[in-house]
């Protein structure tokens, strides 16, 4: 029983605002890239990488749906080597919504000494996320709210998180994974130049987990 289990590890709330943010799901040989509406583990832990030097922190983050609208964005990447445009690509992102100047996403980052002393400060952060930041997407404001001790629940999962970064959730994927929805995620290496894809937990899995992870509950029998 989830009474029995021990506790989920507290987590860092923080608050997140952007104007125009580009996550695009891959497509093979694809020239239309639609967007995903979470900020998957991928996306966030890279980011604590690149701005703060936070090494295997997991963070994942989720937007608030009021305060976006999807919008398309049509360019040629130019290829410096033959000197011309490739085939236009179509990118799917997100923009605030009608009467709205920002778009707004809660992000949920392990509570580990690094962290608390990074953001308990209460200081705002400038950092950028996702793709076509030489376009002026991905610039955010990013600071802290307040470090919360989840419950868990059982339930579809709200987003996308690596495997492998489960365990830092308090989910065993043996035994808290109900029915999985798998997709893939990239993570670099350590020379942060290559890396690999490695199999992740997509959003409408059914586990049992921390309640921010969780979106509409499970109600049956497992």
């Amino acid at each position: 029983m989830a009474d029995n289990r021990p506790p989920v590890p507290p987590f860092l709330k923080l608050r997140l605002t952007i104007k125009a943010v580009a996550i695009g799901e891959r497509v093979k040989r694809g020239t239309f890239r639609p967007c995903v509406e979470t900020l998957p583990t991928s996306t966030m832990m890279g980011c604590l990488r690149e701005h703060f030097g936070l090494e295997d922190v997991v963070a994942i983050g989720f937007f608030d749906h009021n305060t976006y609208q999807k919008k398309l964005f049509t360019y040629a990447p130019f290829d410096a080597a033959i000197g011309t445009a490739k085939l236009p690509l179509t990118i799917e992102y997100l923009a605030p919504a009608k009467g709205r100047q920002e778009i707004v996403a809660a992000v949920y980052v392990a509570a580990t000494e690094q962290t608390r002393r990074v953001f308990a400060n209460q200081v705002s952060h400038t950092v950028t996320i996702g793709a076509l930041r030489s376009k002026g997407f991905g610039q955010c404001q990013l600071w802290f709210e307040s470090e919360i001790q989840p419950e868990r629940r059982v339930g579809y999962l709200r987003g996308n998180l690596r495997e492998s970064d489960a365990p830092a959730f308090g989910i065993d994927v043996q035994r808290d994974v109900i029915r999985p929805c798998y997709g893939y995620l990239f993570r670099p290496d350590g020379y942060r130049i290559g890396g690999q894809y490695e199999r992740a937990l997509f959003a409408e899995t059914i586990l049992e987990g921390p309640d921010f992870l969780i979106g509409k509950e499970y109600p049956y029998d497992r």
